[in-house]
């Protein structure tokens, strides 16, 4: 088969190719950096974290209602960004650290995809600040929170994606495509993040300011990331 040499394929061609490509650098840069900001936003913003049917439903009917919204729409958007940025991080450890990027990238995935139902049980405890009751709501929240399904859906968020910073960070580490200071903040994010969870009281403002500095270590961690996937001149980006 005859080859034809890059330059002399039409202009409109050598668009074709790099286009999608281009393309797909920016949304995964935006997941990139997106994904973790929407999170941090959506945090800060939360009333109530990991607490009981009552004191959920309490602090959402005396939050205010702007950043109540706003804490749902960031919470939406990262759903759908978080796992596309985990995924770029793998690629972009791939070519020099394949099986660190493949199960970092595999455990990520996995760790976010609960993260719509986790946001649509926020939604809920605002939905039922509507409903008058006698505290039958907030024990309803309870089963409802608290069942196998939701607790597996916890559970697989909380160790899939902290151990998928550290194994994405260690990754990115060795491969050098990123700053060393950029690829032990991705690591450093999820011991601080256990933390969070450790401290008592839980999710209170020790434990969300803690919860903060993490997600703002994830977002110092993939912004070099964005830029590497954004100016990298190897090969396509489905390629590698």
């Amino acid at each position: 088969m005859t080859r034809i040499a890059p330059e002399r394929i039409p202009g409109s061609a050598r668009a074709g190719a790099s286009g999608p490509d281009s393309l797909l650098r920016v949304l995964a840069a935006v997941a990139m950096v997106g994904g973790p900001l929407g999170y941090l936003i959506g945090g800060v913003l939360e009333p109530a974290g990991h607490a009981d049917g009552r004191v959920t439903i309490a602090a959402n009917a005396a939050a205010d209602p702007a950043g109540n919204t706003v804490h749902l729409v960031a919470f939406v958007i990262a759903s759908f960004l978080l796992p596309v940025g985990v995924a770029a991080l793998a690629w972009l450890a791939w070519r020099r650290s394949p099986w660190l990027a493949l199960f970092g990238g595999i455990l990520g995935v996995i760790g976010w995809l609960p993260f719509p139902a986790l946001t649509a049980l926020d939604d809920l405890a605002v939905a039922m600040t509507r409903v008058p009751d006698g505290g039958s709501v907030g024990r309803l929240w309870d089963v409802f929170a608290f069942d196998a399904v939701m607790n597996g859906y916890l559970f697989v968020y909380i160790i899939g994606h902290l151990l998928a910073y550290v194994l994405l960070g260690i990754a990115l580490l060795r491969a050098a495509v990123i700053p060393r200071p950029a690829a032990v903040a991705l690591i450093a994010s999820s011991p601080l993040m256990i933390a969070a969870w450790a401290l008592p009281g839980g999710f209170g403002s020790a434990g969300l300011g803690v919860a903060a500095v993490s997600a703002g270590l994830v977002i110092l961690g993939s912004l070099p990331a964005a830029l590497g996937v954004l100016r990298h001149t190897g090969r396509g980006m489905m390629s590698g």
